[in-house]
């Protein structure tokens, strides 16, 4: 047989090779293609996550707020302002107490008192009045945190301790040494522990306690009922108000956002479920943790979409 010619044979090799190398830029096509799609993909979905704050519709997971009335303001303000709705659903409400008027003869009295603490908001409200009523006599005091401080420091208790970390434990641990008189005035919740005056004497120190204030259960309608039973982000700022949670209205379906370790442990206590506290008590830590928990929801929401 006759062998095929030497111009021939190039001419198969070369669309061979033609054939092949389509093949090949096709391929490789093709993977940059996916690649490309991919990559515009996610772009979209980044550039989504930074358009808006929340994904959530504003009125689906809203936040609630169960401190006692009117003390709401500032972890609403900081929620509020990046875009997160709220509810006000109160768990609580002070009331004064025989010892909470009687604080100011306690202040204007013969006694000399080393310290002054308060380890709530409501305690230094009915120290500030009690000061007031006293005459504003020269005090040392000391306050369980910076929020706690401010109300001291702008009625013009300018002298005031405040611990590292935002609790009772804390600031009875850090509190200076006993120097003069070693007596400590501690006016506080009826509700409140012992464990503040016990860590003092323990350091030397002798704590007259007065208990200036109760909180009690607050008021709910049945419409604040039907808005307990919707919650999925709950904050609490006490054990008072995890205990009256607790009573009233679900507990396995919400997330417990604490503002701090005490109302965490209480939230334990009670069987929650899912429970978050930032490591440094604060409004403004409470409030980083609440946009934690809504960040993970809008996170979760996205890759199920």
């Amino acid at each position: 047989a006759d062998r095929p010619s030497t111009s021939a044979t190039s001419t198969l090799l070369g669309l061979v090779a033609g054939i092949i190398c389509v093949l090949s830029v096709s391929r490789i096509i093709g993977r940059r293609s996916v690649r490309l799609r991919r990559g515009v993909s996610l772009v979209r979905r980044t550039t989504q996550v930074r358009a808006h704050r929340f994904a959530m519709p504003v009125g689906t997971q809203r936040v609630y707020l169960t401190r006692e009335k009117g003390k709401n303001g500032k972890l609403r303000k900081r929620l509020e302002e990046q875009g997160v709705s709220t509810v006000e659903l109160p768990c609580i409400q002070a009331k004064q107490l025989e010892g909470g008027t009687t604080l100011s003869e306690r202040l204007n009295g013969s006694e000399e008192w080393e310290w002054t603490i308060v380890t709530s908001p409501e305690g230094a409200k009915i120290l500030v009045s009690a000061w007031e009523k006293a005459g504003r006599p020269e005090i040392q005091a000391a306050a369980v945190g910076g929020g706690t401080a401010k109300i001291l420091i702008n009625a013009g208790i300018n002298d005031v301790f405040v611990p590292s970390k935002a609790n009772g434990k804390t600031l009875a641990e850090e509190l200076p040494k006993p120097e003069g008189t070693k007596r400590v005035l501690y006016p506080v919740s009826k509700r409140a522990s012992e464990e503040v005056q016990t860590l003092l004497g323990k350091r030397g120190y002798t704590v007259e306690r007065i208990d200036s204030y109760t909180t009690l259960d607050a008021d709910w309608t049945a419409e604040d009922e039907k808005l307990a039973s919707e919650a999925r982000i709950v904050t609490f700022g006490s054990p008072s108000a995890v205990r009256v949670w607790a009573d009233r209205a679900p507990i396995d379906t919400i997330i417990a956002v604490c503002i701090g370790g005490t109302s965490a442990n209480a939230c334990e206590k009670y069987g929650f479920q899912k429970i978050i506290h930032p490591t440094k008590p604060g409004v403004d830590t409470w409030a980083e943790e609440v946009f934690k928990v809504l960040k993970s929801i809008d996170l979760d929401q996205e890759a199920k979409a």
